[in-house]
């Protein structure tokens, strides 16, 4: 069926080409340190660079998503406002604009003035406010 006049087999793969006796003009080999410019960012050809440590996050500010610190401060929910806003006096007697977060407002959670919430407030501009949890009241109603 097969003659072994081939020179290879055919259940033998072909892992690379041979070499040109000659180098060809139209050719450029490339050492795997000396690699063109647009290999070079290429992330699957060189290891990930080693980060260092991230120190930990105080508790007073808290990084979300974004990298963006906030200051958690906890307040009394003063006045309802259109389309999820409200009046919020923070315990810091600061009154700010508080919205809704989304988690809130997907799960339903109904605020009312009077309510205790905790409150997360930029660094950026500390007149606004997202509210992120509703703290329980300590007397039952």
């Amino acid at each position: 069926m097969f003659t072994s006049s081939t020179p290879t087999s055919l259940r033998t793969p072909i892992l690379h080409h041979p070499l040109p006796s000659s180098p060809s003009p139209f050719r450029t080999n490339f050492s795997p340190l000396t690699l063109p410019p647009f290999h070079r960012a290429l992330s699957f050809l060189r290891p990930p660079p080693l980060l260092p440590a991230v120190p930990a996050i105080s508790t007073a500010a808290k990084a979300d998503k974004s990298g963006e610190q906030k200051w958690v401060h906890e307040g009394l929910i003063m006045e309802s406002l259109p389309n999820g806003m409200f009046r919020v006096r923070l315990d810091n007697e600061d009154l700010i604009l508080g919205y809704i977060s989304g988690k809130i407002r997907k799960n339903y959670v109904r605020i009312l003035p009077g309510d205790r919430v905790k409150v997360e407030v930029s660094r950026y501009d500390s007149s606004k406010g997202r509210i992120v949890y509703r703290l329980r009241s300590s007397t039952p109603s």
